[in-house]
């Protein structure tokens, strides 16, 4: 199969970046939950983390201070801060009470669609967490890239989120990613740009900005589905959809909300993984990969496949770097 090649990088060749943007009331959860998994299974070489906070916030700025402390040297961490354009306001003035409470939820959606100016050209993949995402399994390339470079993107044909999606996008599309929770969502990083300028066209509008203001009151969207389902759109060569009922394609999932994740979840990969923790129950678990979590995909039971993904993974982390696969053991061994 031909190799995709991206400015002249092979599939082994890209580079990668998580981020996860968040604020100051959220500190715990993305203590307890993210960093403590991406501890545990991430190697932060390969995939670094960027935290993106408010800069306008005394409260996000002691947070951040906090956690370069406590993370920078370990896992290598970065921490951000984004601050609004001038003469620009995030719209407030949302029909969903639930909305109107949490305005700030509107500010992390549009601040979504601009995850690509943290980061220099070098970094060609751009993967985004929630605080609350959890890792219970091993982020290798596989989970998330096919052989010829594509993005496997799951989704349902329909959801929650499809009036929202529509307006924004000014399409109707039954294709739905947000709600099958399966994490990091990961975006070559010029998809970003391309699709802000796309929504800034349709809108007919001077900057993205002003689309965002017009279309972010149709409640409720999802800024991860508008920018996959414009990016398959715009650049089919870069990105794969794999329905949950596909009989030709799978997608593996190694991270998920905490709302559908237990603690036992990652406490098994830790067995699964790194061979810790281990008891009679964490077998039952092995198939865990390859579930999402608000649907069952058909090849939710190959245990081919998962046996296959666990091999592999074994290892690359026997081929890790001593301090790294020692760093994630010890995290395990915490719990």
């Amino acid at each position: 199969m031909k190799t995709f090649i991206l400015k002249n990088k092979g599939k082994n060749e890209l580079r990668f970046a998580l981020v996860c943007r968040t604020f100051y009331k959220h500190e715990n959860r993305l203590v307890e939950t993210l960093l403590k998994t991406y501890e545990m299974f991430v190697n932060p070489k390969m995939f670094p983390l960027t935290i993106v906070l408010d800069g306008d916030s005394p409260k996000d700025k002691e947070m951040g201070d906090r956690l370069l402390s406590l993370y920078k040297k370990t896992l290598g961490i970065n921490v951000l801060y984004e601050y609004l354009p001038e003469n620009f306001t995030i719209p407030n003035d949302l029909s969903s009470p639930r909305r109107q409470k949490h305005a700030g939820y509107n500010q992390q959606q549009w601040s979504t669609f601009y995850m690509d100016r943290y980061f220099s050209e070098d970094v060609d993949i751009i993967g985004v967490l929630d605080s609350d995402s959890v890792f219970f399994a091993y982020l290798t390339l596989e989970t998330f890239i096919n052989s010829e470079g594509k993005i496997q993107v799951p989704h349902n044909f329909e959801g929650f989120f499809d009036h929202g999606d529509h307006v924004a996008l000014k399409e109707n599309s039954k294709i739905e990613i947000m709600r099958v929770d399966v994490f990091p969502m990961f975006y070559y990083r010029h998809s970003f740009s391309a699709v802000r300028n796309y929504i800034r066209n349709i809108w007919h509008v001077n900057t993205f900005d002003e689309a965002f203001v017009e279309f972010a009151p149709f409640f409720p969207f999802s800024q991860f589905n508008i920018l996959y389902k414009a990016s398959i759109k715009l650049e089919p060569e870069h990105y794969e959809f794999i329905p949950y009922n596909s009989t030709k394609s799978h997608k593996i999932s190694v991270a998920a909300q905490i709302t559908y994740n237990r603690r036992v979840d990652y406490k098994s990969g830790c067995c699964l993984i790194h061979g810790l923790n281990c008891n009679y129950k964490s077998q039952e678990h092995k198939l865990d990969i390859l579930l999402y979590h608000r649907l069952q995909p058909r090849w939710a039971s190959n245990v081919t496949l998962a046996e296959n993904y666990y091999n592999n993974t074994k290892n690359i982390i026997r081929n890790l770097d001593p301090g790294i696969r020692q760093q994630m053991r010890a995290a395990c061994k915490r719990l």
